[in-house]
C-alpha cells in the first residue's frame, strides 16, 4: 500500500475536495484521482460517494480513515528516527484570540522559532469564533487557540487545555476596594468595562449574571484588551479579564484586583486542530512542546 495514495486519500477528507487537495498537496486533479482510484483498487472498495460536484465519505472510508492517519504517524515516527527535529522546515500557522496572542503567545513562538529556524510562523489574531472555527474547518490554519468553558469546540481535536484565572481589575483608588464585601451586583452596576461580548469570558459572565437576575449593561464596551488596560490605568472603571492580561499590573501596584465570592467562572485556553488532518512533524513538535511545562 503506497504510502502517497494514502497521503492523498487524508488530504482530500481534510479539504473534502479533489481539486481543494490537489492545489493544497501541489498535484494536477488528476494525479490526485488516480492516487484515490489506486487506493480504492487495492483496499477493493469505493472510498468516497460522488455525487454531482460533492463527495462524501462512504463507510468503508470512514472505517479507513483512522487507520490511515496511524499510518502516516507511525511513517513519521520512523522518519523522525533518523533525522533530527532541528532540520524541520515548512511552516506553522496559527490563529489565535486577541488577549492570548498578545500576553502569552509571543513568548513561546519566539522560543519555538529559535529551535527550529526552518519553520516560517504565521499567526493570524482574532476573537470571532464564528469565523474561525469555520477556517479552521477549510484548513486555512494548524491550530486554533480559544478561550472558552471547558466543554468548547466538540468537534474538533483539541491538543492542549490549560485553565486560567479570570478577575475582576480596577486602579487602586478605586472606592469600590474600601468596601468589606463588594457584591456582584456593585461590580456590573459601578462603571463596568468589558472587551466585545462575543470573546469567551466576556459571554460566560454575561451568563453567569443571567443567572442571576442581573443584566450586563457596562458603561463602556472596547474591543481591545489592551485600550481597557490604558482606561483602568487612567482611573475609571472595573473590568472582567483573564489573570495573565493583569498580573504584571497587579503584581506593580498599578491595577488591583477587585475580590467577590459571588461568581467562580472556569476558563480554559484549547487549543484545537481538525479532527481529521494528518499531524505533520511541526505540528507534533509544537503539540511537544505546548505540553513542556518550562515553555507555556
Amino acid at each position: 500500500m503506497e504510502i502517497r495514495n494514502i497521503k492523498t486519500f487524508v488530504k482530500v477528507v481534510e479539504f473534502n475536495s479533489f481539486t481543494k487537495a490537489a492545489s493544497g498537496i501541489g498535484y494536477s486533479q488528476a494525479t490526485v484521482t488516480a492516487h484515490i482510484k489506486a487506493l480504492e483498487e487495492e483496499l477493493g472498495v469505493p472510498l468516497f460517494d460522488r455525487i454531482g460536484k460533492r463527495i462524501y465519505l462512504t463507510d468503508a472510508g470512514k472505517n479507513f480513515m483512522p487507520h490511515a492517519l496511524n499510518m502516516l504517524k507511525v511513517e513519521e515516527e520512523a522518519l523522525q528516527s533518523i533525522r533530527h527535529l532541528d532540520e524541520l522546515m515548512g511552516e506553522l500557522r496559527i490563529c489565535s484570540a486577541s488577549s492570548y496572542a498578545a500576553a502569552i503567545l509571543p513568548e513561546f513562538l519566539l522560543r519555538f522559532q529559535k529551535l527550529h529556524p526552518g519553520v516560517n510562523i504565521m499567526v493570524k489574531v482574532s476573537d470571532f469564533p464564528e469565523d474561525t472555527t469555520l477556517k479552521l474547518k477549510r484548513d486555512e490554519f494548524d491550530f486554533l487557540v480559544e478561550i472558552d468553558d471547558g466543554s468548547a469546540y466538540p468537534e474538533f481535536r483539541t491538543v492542549y487545555r490549560k485553565k486560567e484565572n479570570v478577575l475582576f481589575v480596577t486602579h487602586p483608588k478605586n472606592p469600590l476596594l474600601e468596601r468589606e464585601h463588594i457584591s456582584l451586583k456593585d461590580l456590573v452596576e459601578n462603571q463596568l468595562i468589558i472587551a466585545d461580548r462575543s470573546i469567551g469570558y466576556c459571554a460566560m459572565l454575561e451568563r453567569e449574571l443571567k443567572k442571576r437576575g442581573l443584566e450586563l449593561r457596562p458603561a463602556m464596551e472596547i474591543g481591545s484588551v489592551e485600550a481597557i488596560v490604558n482606561v483602568l490605568l487612567g482611573g475609571f472603571g472595573t473590568t472582567f479579564i483573564p489573570e495573565y492580561i493583569a498580573s504584571d499590573y497587579i503584581k506593580n501596584g498599578k491595577l488591583a484586583e477587585v475580590k467577590t465570592d459571588e461568581i467562580e467562572v472556569d476558563l480554559y485556553v484549547h487549543y484545537m486542530c481538525s479532527k481529521n488532518k494528518w499531524i505533520n512533524p511541526i505540528m507534533g513538535e509544537f503539540i511537544r512542546m505546548l505540553g513542556d511545562k518550562d515553555l507555556i
